[in-house]
């Protein structure tokens, strides 16, 4: 992702996911996406101007995507444009795929103050067949639009059908867009709808809920003055998006994205010094804004761009140019339980602000609509969340593919529960083994996980009187800081072992923070938390790590 040619991979199949790397392969920019089969192994990845098979070597016809002036300009480094590309795999094939893409090319300063924009908007299809094992691309740069789209912006989600795709692009500076269609037969292009208000087109970030039933995108235009959200409801049957939903707010914003929890309630955003969580299923979704995370000006050393939902049901957030990769590890919950965590993965050298950009796959057919037609059915795949306060533990469903009921077994022979979110009240400190069953019409799965309670302890309160919570502590995963008292603007947490060496820090919003300090990758033993307001450490306590 530098143009030190080292590429950084996660592999989701392992738990926790791993990093890897590799030398002197593909540049990227900022668009960046690919494709892998069903076993998770890589096929594919572009950078918006080449593709390259999974041994890293350019496809045969797989150079030349996207042809113009700026890409000439550009070819060393990667396409700049957000989301400028998105792989889909072709319905009914297990050797095509499609690779959607869009031109950014130089113009003259428009009325929009403009001198980029992107046109025409292509598809190029590519062939891994059994004898193609290093892949070709059959077509090239085949125009589907030849006028100017919004910025990037390429996201799908499956058709109510569960088989074939949708891809929304929006027309630059405009609130028309066009529906395409990806089926058996190839794409095919619906007729074009105008729908609320139009925006700016800048640069950001747009996506669909895990469920399809919303459609949100970013505009990011210029730095510190509006910005433009829009969200919108979606039919997966016929491609329309409807209410509208036009937020306008002002922060110091160039670059940024957007993500839905895989629940489907609650929209990350992402906005340079800022990170927002909306919650899409309130009636006023603008007053349900929560900060997640504040940065001071720079230089901060860290900042928030593009987010991407991955496998693991995290929500990654890239930053520009930085060595690491922030996680959300609970995103289905409200507020700071969502458990944010900065700079979360290091890397050896910079990523710049890409992230790569997929659909969702955990998604089949609209059960019961109009093209629910071909068979296809929802076999439940149960997984959780858990976080511990005191006796008290409180359980997020995270199970895929439209379960209906839901059976808990807490592992202390109490009678369970049916609720989808539960929390249980233990009446001893202990390890037990918590079991969810999920079921549905059609098949039903349980996923078991252990469970360690234990019983809250008082930091030690320092001479300026501060107490603050620490729980578990002992931990093991992570462990939860909470001050007591309202914290002043600027506080800074941080964690040292016993040498004394920073490990970890990071600001606290201002008010009654709670922190969830995920303690993964260090050894069992003690080590010393402390909060800094003012110039002055508040308060500083010990944390066992088991």
């Amino acid at each position: 992702m530098s143009l030190q040619t080292r590429n950084f991979w996660l592999d989701f199949k392992d738990a926790p996911v791993s990093l890897h790397e590799r030398p002197k392969t593909i540049n990227i920019d900022i668009a960046n996406t690919g494709m892998c089969d069903a076993d998770g192994n890589l096929l594919f990845s572009s950078n918006g101007f080449i593709i390259m098979n999974q041994h890293h070597e350019i496809i045969e016809n797989g150079e030349g995507l996207n042809p113009g002036v700026m890409t000439d300009d550009w070819l060393p480094y990667g396409q700049p444009l957000d989301q400028g590309a998105i792989a889909l795999p072709m319905p009914g094939s297990d050797s095509l795929y499609y690779l959607f893409h869009g031109r950014r090319e130089y113009q003259e300063m428009d009325e929009y103050e403009v001198v980029s924009s992107v046109f025409p908007f292509f598809y190029s299809i590519i062939n891994f067949s059994f004898n193609q094992l290093q892949g070709v691309v059959l077509e090239k740069n085949v125009i589907l639009e030849e006028n100017q789209v919004s910025l990037g912006k390429l996201t799908a989600v499956r058709h109510a059908n569960g088989r074939d795709w949708w891809l929304i692009v929006f027309k630059y500076f405009s609130n028309t867009y066009h529906r395409f269609l990806l089926g058996p037969d190839g794409v095919t292009e619906l007729e074009i709808e105008n729908v609320g208000n139009a925006s700016p087109s800048g640069v950001g970030q747009a996506v669909f809920s895990p469920d399809g039933t919303k459609y949100a995108k970013l505009n990011l235009y210029k730095a510190a003055q509006d910005q433009y959200l829009d969200i919108y409801d979606f039919d997966r049957s016929t491609g329309l998006l409807s209410n509208p939903l036009h937020l306008i707010y002002r922060d110091t914003a160039y670059h940024g994205g957007i993500a839905f929890s895989p629940n489907s309630r609650y929209l990350y955003l992402s906005s340079d010094r800022n990170l927002y969580q909306y919650d899409s299923w309130v009636q006023d979704i603008a007053a349900s804004r929560i900060t997640i995370d504040a940065l001071p000006p720079p230089p901060s050393g860290t900042d928030f761009a593009m987010i991407q939902l991955a496998p693991d049901q995290k929500i990654y957030v890239s930053g520009y140019n930085l060595k690491e990769l922030h996680v959300i590890h609970n995103p289905n919950a409200s507020g700071l339980a969502c458990n944010f965590e900065k700079n979360a993965l290091s890397f050896s050298h910079n990523l710049g602000r890409s992230i790569p950009n997929h659909p969702y796959y955990g998604l089949g057919p609209w059960d019961g609509s109009p093209c629910d037609t071909l068979g296809i059915d929802h076999h439940p795949q149960a997984t959780f969340q858990h976080a511990e306060q005191e006796l008290e533990a409180t359980f997020w469903d995270y199970s895929l593919f439209f379960p209906t009921q839901w059976q808990w077994d807490f592992g202390d022979g109490s009678a369970g529960s049916t609720e989808q979110n539960p929390v249980h009240e233990y009446t001893a400190p202990g390890v037990y083994e918590v079991c969810l069953t999920v079921s549905n019409e059609n098949a039903s799965d349980t996923y078991c996980e252990w469970v360690e309670v234990t019983v809250t302890t008082t930091g030690e309160v320092t001479p300026h009187g501060m107490a603050v919570r620490v729980y578990p502590n002992p931990a093991k995963d992570y462990v939860v800081i909470e001050p007591q008292q309202r914290l002043p603007h600027g506080a800074f947490w941080s964690l040292r072992d016993a040498l004394g060496r920073e490990l970890r820090c990071g600001e606290l919003p201002e008010g009654q923070p709670q922190l969830a300090l995920n303690l993964e990758g260090l050894p069992g033993g003690v080590y010393f938390c402390s909060i800094k307001a003012e110039g002055n450490i508040v308060w500083q306590g010990k944390v066992a790590k088991q």
